[in-house]
């Protein structure tokens, strides 16, 4: 009895071959070409990090130079100063300091803007009478002493009477009033303006602070 064969059945097909060499020999070139383009561009990131590496290298090192000259720079510069520059940082010392002082005293109330010794030294030379001329003013907070001569006596009652009713005296009285006969021949340099041999008085008006009143202790004995 005949036997009928179906060609078409997948037993009787040929075997398929997924690993043959061809493919393998294909994979393994793509794998080659994979792993070359990858070292290479590692040894190319490599080149470029030792560039930039030995670029900031040098960067350093010419910082580190600037900042030892620097620091030589700064240590030549520190050397004693001359002694004119001496000088002229201890006058500054002493101006800010005497600055200082009058600050305070402005600050603790002891100089009132406007009645500084100045503006009292000021009064006195605006004020002077016309027979009337100065050999001395010493003023400070507390005291103001003016001496000179006169031609006329009388001329001093209205220049005391002005000075002790203006504000910029005020907290000083008058305390103290000589006045001396005297020849112009005798008289000092300030006084060879004056007619010579005409009669000269030479006075001294002193306004200071009134002494505090003394407070006897508590429980004394009278």
């Amino acid at each position: 009895m005949p036997q009928q064969i179906n060609l078409c059945t997948p037993l009787l097909l040929a075997p398929k071959r997924y690993f043959s060499a061809q493919t393998m020999a294909q994979a393994l070139a793509v794998f080659v070409v994979l792993g070359g383009g990858l070292c290479a561009a590692w040894v190319w990131n490599l080149g470029r990090s030792a560039a930039e590496m030995a670029q900031l290298k040098a960067s350093q090192a010419t910082e580190l130079a600037s900042l030892q000259s620097a620091l030589l720079a700064n240590a030549a510069s520190a050397a004693p100063l001359s002694p004119d520059l001496q000088a002229q940082v201890q006058s500054l010392r002493s101006q800010v300091q005497a600055q200082e002082k009058v600050l305070l005293a402005l600050q603790e109330g002891r100089m009132v803007p406007g009645a500084a010794h100045s503006d009292r030294l000021a009064l006195v030379s605006r004020s002077i009478p016309g027979p009337v001329w100065l050999t001395g003013v010493d003023a400070d907070a507390t005291r103001l002493e003016v001496t000179g001569y006169t031609l006329e006596p009388s001329a001093l009652n209205e220049w005391v009477n002005r000075l002790a009713f203006s504000p910029l005296m005020q907290g000083l009285r008058l305390a103290t009033v000589k006045v001396q006969s005297a020849r112009l021949a005798k008289a000092t340099a300030e006084a060879t303006a004056a007619p010579t041999g005409r009669e000269a008085w030479s006075f001294t008006l002193v306004s200071a602070q009134p002494p505090a009143p003394v407070v006897s202790a508590a429980g004394g004995t009278p």
